[in-house]
């Protein structure tokens, strides 16, 4: 017989044994240990099975616990396995192009499964016993006895019960194909439990997979920068996964820098309600500032990762990343110093609220209060949308290509942006033109629907932002209202996205 060294784990306490357990539901009283061992995928497939559930018939003789196994789910697994992220979520088209991306697949999760004891049954089966697995003790080592030949691929079931049945990680395991190299290579870790009840197998499937809390997507952009290569910062023409590092990263100079109007105004982790997460501002630069070029009839293209005019040029504007950060920071600056000393009468029926918990400390509340949508998701997008379109239709005006400062480093820190922001304030076109923006954008009225002071039909039209067109209307609004302006520059510039939206 095949052996496998195991390492017991005991989790019993006394206070358990007085819980009711009933052998005919299925919970006879459970074992007071479990096993870890390290399994080949190729032997785990050979011996253990998937029981799931049917979703029909009678319900109490339904006794699988698996969901639909999803082939895709597990093609998708085995490609990770292979090279590891980002490469596997790549489409098949750019697998080729991007080899630098690969990374080792490991999968240390473990997978949870039960050795069926002799005695049990299986919609009324019982395993042949030449097809049995059982654990024992042979001088004060703990081993799973599989049958004779397991290892080998040519072997093959005596009877029609698997000895070992998956509670958890079907998609894992069936990421490995029967007879297949590798699986007899790559080691599986295994949680065992010896003879386990089937409702216990289906409680401790609801508390692995239903009951534990998914991390947010705000909290998982938060461990890019540990994630984060310099592979992965090389290009914005190719795959999601460049885009959206170079935008955390530019999410993160946002919210760290003192000089930002967001800092620590941000909410990193996607906890609470009164700063934007991290998440959403990752998202709207991806489909703004650095988003790719995507050809004509779509919109401008992203300033920090597009082709400009002309259609066919390869030329992608040359700032580095402290650059890329210094120039956000500088547009959202004069945003807010417009807001803060606007007459408008949207600014003036926010500023009732200073005193309320509506604005944050040391805020504004026509900026960065409850009741702005500059300090929602609808509003970020919408004004990096605008701030995005005119500078890219602008940038021959601009001369955005003129800057270069070749000197500053190209990862982004306090220092290398602070240096960055200095040198901007010297390039009188850009500066004059992120202060004209950000007085026009001031003049939009930026409340949201549940301010108190609306009339109806204000309300209405707020409230149109946050239906599923919302991010689309509003920059067709912001971008209407200021070709309807006195500044000629960018009332011109407001005509051209206009016609390209």
């Amino acid at each position: 017989m095949g052996q496998v060294p195991l390492l017991r784990v005991r989790q019993w306490l006394s206070s358990w044994d007085s819980f009711s357990y009933d052998e005919e539901l299925h919970q006879s009283k459970p074992p007071s240990e479990f096993y870890v061992a390290s399994i080949p995928a190729a032997v785990l497939r050979r011996l253990a099975y998937v029981s799931r559930r049917h979703g029909s018939g009678k319900r109490i003789l339904d006794i699988g616990i698996q969901r639909t196994h999803e082939g895709l789910r597990s093609k998708e697994i085995r490609r990770f396995v292979d090279a590891g992220y980002p490469w596997a979520s790549l489409p098949k088209r750019d697998q080729d192009r991007y080899p630098n991306l690969k990374k080792p697949g490991w999968l240390p999760t473990a997978i949870v499964a039960n050795v069926i004891g002799p005695n049990s049954e299986r919609s009324g089966r019982k395993i042949d016993p030449r097809d049995l697995v059982t654990i024992e003790t042979q001088d004060g080592q703990i081993r799973l006895m599989t049958p004779d030949g397991s290892d080998q691929s040519n072997w093959a079931l005596h009877g029609e019960l698997h000895p070992i049945e998956i509670i958890d990680g079907q998609h894992r395991l069936l990421a490995f194909e029967e007879g297949e190299s590798v699986a007899a290579n790559y080691d599986l870790p295994v949680v065992l439990f010896n003879d386990l009840d089937i409702s216990w197998q289906a409680y401790l499937f609801w508390t692995i997979n239903i009951r534990p809390k998914r991390i947010s997507q705000s909290f998982a952009f938060d461990l890019y920068p540990l994630l984060r290569t310099q592979d992965w910062l090389e290009g914005i023409e190719g795959p999601a996964t460049y885009r959206e590092t170079r935008a955390q990263e530019l999410t993160e100079a946002l919210w760290s820098h003192p000089s930002s109007p967001w800092h620590n105004r941000i909410s990193m982790l996607g906890k609470g309600r009164t700063n934007v997460s991290q998440a959403a501002w990752v998202r709207s630069l991806t489909v703004t500032f650095v988003k790719p070029w995507e050809g004509s009839g779509t919109g401008p293209g992203g300033l920090f990762g597009a082709a400009f005019v002309p259609r066919d040029s390869a030329t992608i504007l040359a700032w580095n990343r402290p650059q890329q950060a210094a120039y956000l920071i500088r547009l959202w600056s004069d945003l807010e110093a417009n807001v803060k000393v606007s007459a408008a009468a949207w600014v003036q029926s926010l500023l009732k609220y200073t005193l309320r918990d509506a604005v944050p400390s040391g805020g504004h509340a026509a900026f960065s209060g409850n009741l702005t949508l500059l300090n929602t998701d609808q509003g970020v997008r919408g004004v990096l949308h605008v701030m995005n379109d005119f500078s890219f239709v602008l940038h021959r005006e601009l001369e955005l290509s003129s800057w270069t400062d070749s000197w500053i480093g190209d990862y982004i820190n306090e220092e290398d942006v602070t240096q960055a922001l200095a040198s901007l304030n010297n390039q009188d076109r850009i500066i004059d033109f992120t202060r004209r923006l950000g007085a026009e954008l001031a003049k939009f009225d930026w409340r949201s629907a549940r301010t108190e002071d609306l009339t109806s039909e204000e309300r209405n039209q707020q409230l149109v932002y946050r239906t599923g067109t919302g991010y689309k209307q509003l920059r067709l609004d912001i971008t209407r209202r200021i070709a309807l302006g006195s500044d000629e520059l960018l009332r011109n510039a407001a005509n051209e996205v206009l016609r390209t939206l």
